[in-house]
């Protein structure tokens, strides 16, 4: 059963076809998601090599989990939730804090620089940026992630950190004011 390259295949699809037994349509699973994967345990972890091996153990445990992806809630929400709790392990194992990269969180100013006063200025939005998100309690920092970085919906949010949908909008309500505050409060204009 080959899986063309040409055809858009959702991660269920694809999942159930490795299942099936199609290494190609784990190895076009993997593909799908290992970006976003990525990005999203650096942003707990912040260690390049560390994210990498997570990553790669996070697409291992989801391929060792068979039948128990249940289809109740979207197989990139479980496989983040598998990521989710690996990094949050490993932080608590090595007993490291947690920080957001800015290059990988946002870009703040849009377009090219013209001059070495707006690179300078971009810079230091940047490093203002970065400082008031590492401020961020865990959950806010996550949320935020989840929801305006991997574009996940309240309810997938909620299934990956384990909260209603209620309790993502209050959270991430909380924490758009929390940046808000750190960044008045890092003199950021």
């Amino acid at each position: 059963m080959g899986i063309e390259a040409k055809q858009i295949i959702s991660g269920e699809e694809l999942f159930r076809h490795f299942l099936a037994g199609s290494d190609e349509a784990f190895t076009n699973l993997v593909a799908l998601y290992e970006d976003e994967l990525y990005r999203f345990i650096y942003n707990i972890v912040n260690d390049y090599h560390e994210s990498k091996h997570l990553m790669i153990e996070t697409f291992a445990r989801l391929a060792g989990s068979g039948d128990k992806f249940s289809g109740k809630s979207a197989l990139k929400t479980y496989l983040f939730k598998i990521g989710k709790n690996l990094a949050l392990r490993y932080v608590k194992m090595r007993g490291r804090e947690r920080h957001i990269s800015y290059e990988e969180v946002i870009e703040l100013v849009s377009g090219e620089a013209d001059s070495p006063p707006v690179l300078i200025e971009q810079e230091e939005n940047k490093r203002l940026l970065h400082n008031a998100i590492n401020q961020l309690n865990d959950d806010h920092r996550a949320v935020l992630v989840l929801l305006y970085f991997e574009d996940m919906s309240y309810r997938q949010a909620g299934r990956v950190m384990g909260k209603n949908e209620t309790q993502i909008r209050g959270l991430a309500q909380r924490a758009k004011t929390a940046l808000k505050k750190n960044l008045e409060g890092n003199g950021y204009q």
